[in-house]
């Protein structure tokens, strides 16, 4: 089964947050799944979801 990632931009949707945020809390490592793909930062998706199922770190 072959892994999905999202990127910021669509992490940030998810979230309901700015870009901005996202990449300062991934570097934070408040949020979870951070994956650097050559020079992109991409979130390993099934890590994430089950970060917010867990209640994302509240």
């Amino acid at each position: 089964m072959e892994k999905e990632f999202l990127t910021v931009r669509s992490l940030s949707k998810l979230l309901d947050m700015s870009e901005q945020t996202t990449y300062r809390l991934a570097r934070e490592n408040v949020i979870p799944g951070r994956v650097k793909i050559g020079k992109s930062v991409r979130f390993n998706k099934a890590i994430v979801v089950e970060w917010l199922q867990n209640g994302g770190g509240k």
